[in-house]
């Protein structure tokens, strides 16, 4: 494909993913990103922190309102790069789609947005206030990321209207789903000391190993309650188990589990870690350490959204659905500072994989999606 016949969006996308950015790295893109929105009236705030490039880009708006729009310029790691049907940062198009790592998450829809910016700036339509709220800290500990940049406009009384999160939210079709909340997530470490010994002794050893499965066992049945509506229900699973001391014939000392749940909003963190530990009291060689990762969060019906529906149907005519499905995003942490989110990106069935791709035509199907949500975007907040 030439670069005459490239859209603004390809092309954006294209230089983005050339920038190898694995997490918490940026690869200069925010630098990238700079050069293209200053022309266009934006100003840059960096907001660094641990190593993390943060940046507000910020642009004053001729009607009421300010939309802001969030996403990260770092990714996951490749895997092994020979897997790849072409190198991973290579952006290559072939055959309708652009392949390369951070193609769907999310390098493909923050070169949207850019485009749609573009797009309606040459077309001098006048526009909201604009933010865009960039971080290179979304794929790995999130610790020095958006929370940064939310902490920094809280502070400066920066608060926009409204946030469009760019995660790739659509499932077979753009537009098909939105992200309007998320559950929370809690992290379980586990840990089990007992006594070592001869398997043929046990009367003089005490099975760490046995203590462990008991717990798990107790933590996997608990009764989470009744869910609350509009979300998935709470899950619990178990990801790493270890133990043993590299013999058929000793008894452990040691065991350790991890758990990873997802909670519904019908519970809190405190119902949660009660429930954990009431489980757990079985065994005083159980120890846990309990970490509350990730709020739940929740946009009600409210103008917000039905404006991303509009704006989806005018473009596509896909019936969307408003759904809480899927892991964390950063959106937990704009929600938790009273801005009504919504997510709405790409596809997702390559994300995180080996040969992660997108079709061009997505690309342009966002970008067209995105230029009507700000074109009609009033400054309405949900309740």
């Amino acid at each position: 494909m030439s670069s005459a016949s490239m859209s603004a969006a390809l092309t954006h996308a294209i230089e983005l993913i050339h920038r190898p950015s694995p997490t918490p790295g940026d690869g200069e893109c925010q630098d990238y990103i700079e050069a293209l929105l200053a022309p266009l009236g934006f100003t840059r705030t960096r907001v660094d922190a641990g190593g993390v490039t943060n940046s507000l880009y910020s642009r004053p708006g001729e009607r009421p309102g300010v939309l802001a729009y969030a996403g990260h310029t770092d990714v996951v790691p490749t895997g092994p790069a020979e897997r790849w049907p072409h190198p991973p940062f290579a952006a290559v198009v072939e055959d309708g789609m652009l392949h390369g790592r951070g193609a769907q998450d999310m390098k493909g829809g923050i070169a949207c947005w850019l485009a749609a910016l573009e797009d309606c700036c040459a077309r001098g339509i006048p526009l909201p206030g604009l933010q865009l709220l960039i971080t290179s800290d979304e794929e790995g500990d999130s610790v020095d990321g958006t929370i940064r940049l939310v902490e920094y406009i809280t502070q400066q009384g920066l608060i926009p209207d409204a946030a469009v999160v760019g995660e790739p939210s659509s499932s077979k079709l753009v537009g098909d789903t939105i992200r309007r909340g998320r559950r929370g997530v809690v992290h379980v470490y586990v840990q089990v000391e007992g006594k070592q010994g001869h398997s043929a002794y046990p009367q003089d050893a005490d099975n760490a190993i046995h203590h462990a499965v008991e717990a798990l066992h107790r933590i996997l049945h608990i009764d989470w309650g009744t869910p609350a509506a509009d979300f998935p229900p709470t899950t619990c699973q178990f990801t790493n188990l270890a133990g043993g001391e590299g013999a058929s014939n000793v008894i452990p000392g040691r065991a350790s589990a991890f758990a990873d749940i997802r909670y519904n909003p019908g519970l809190d963190f405190a119902a949660i870690k009660q429930r954990i530990e009431g489980a757990c009291s079985i065994s005083g060689a159980v120890r846990l350490d309990i970490r509350h990762e990730a709020a739940a969060f929740y946009t009600p019906d409210c103008a917000l959204l039905d404006l991303v529906e509009r704006s989806i149907k005018r473009v596509n005519g896909v019936q969307t659905l408003r759904d809480t499905g899927g892991g964390t995003s950063d959106g937990r942490f704009i929600a938790a500072a009273g801005i009504p989110v919504v997510e709405l990106g790409l596809t997702n069935d390559t994300i995180h994989q080996i040969g992660e791709r997108v079709a061009v035509s997505e690309l342009d199907e966002l970008t067209r999606i995105y230029t009507e949500i700000i074109t009609h975007f009033e400054g309405t907040t949900c309740p």
